[in-house]
């Protein structure tokens, strides 16, 4: 999946290259992280924004992510992308045509599907001033500077444990920003919901990559 990776600029605290792990920080990423693991599914809707100050770029799309386990399904700028736990599907309605290669999860970028967890390998963080809301405001960073596009993981939470927003900073000054708008249990989805039936588009050109 590509960066699925939100806007909020507040009077902080920043932690320096050589900050320890903010146990304060690390008790709220905790509890938030078992708040959404404890779902069995959900469906969320998000609003991404791409905003590059020195290009003059400020653009957002919106969409919709299930996620089941390890498997999701991506629905965004006329795409669906399906990780079935052992396949990455990607279908352009515009071109008609949908690739699909081996999911490796190593490879995957920060995402709706993995944000959650993501302080517990690799990341240094600390808890900044709390927003005009109250929300708790984290700062992540990856410990090896520079083996990622990324140097800053900012991330929004509520007093419930719940993920507001998050966003990325990127080396490049770009800056992927995304805000949850809607976050839904779906204890219904099935298996079958993650997989990318061909019989249901029998003019889509496959590109098979495994």
């Amino acid at each position: 999946m590509k960066k699925i990776c939100l806007r909020l600029i507040v009077f902080m605290v920043t932690f320096s290259s050589s900050a320890q792990f903010d146990p304060e920080a690390e008790l709220v990423l905790e509890s938030m992280s078992v708040k959404y693991k404890s779902k069995s599914a959900f469906m969320s809707t998000f609003q991404q924004n791409l905003i590059n100050e020195i290009s003059a770029i400020n653009e957002s799309i919106s969409g919709t992510v299930y996620v089941k386990g390890d498997k999701y399904k991506l629905e965004i700028a006329g795409q669906i992308i399906i990780n079935d736990g052992q396949d990455l599907w990607s279908y352009s309605e515009e071109i008609m045509e949908v690739t699909v290669s081996t999911y490796e999860k190593e490879e995957q970028e920060i995402s709706l599907t993995n944000i959650w967890d993501l302080y517990k390998e690799g990341y240094k963080y600390g808890l900044n001033v709390p927003d005009d809301k109250g929300n708790w405001i984290i700062d992540l960073e990856p410990i090896e500077r520079g083996v990622e596009a990324f140097y800053k993981v900012r991330m929004v939470i509520s007093n419930e444990y719940d993920l507001r927003s998050f966003k990325i900073f990127e080396e490049s000054g770009n800056q992927y920003n995304y805000t949850i708008n809607k976050l839904i249990d779906r204890p219904d989805l099935t298996d079958d919901f993650f997989t990318f039936d061909l019989a249901q588009y029998p003019k889509v050109e496959l590109i098979d990559f495994r």
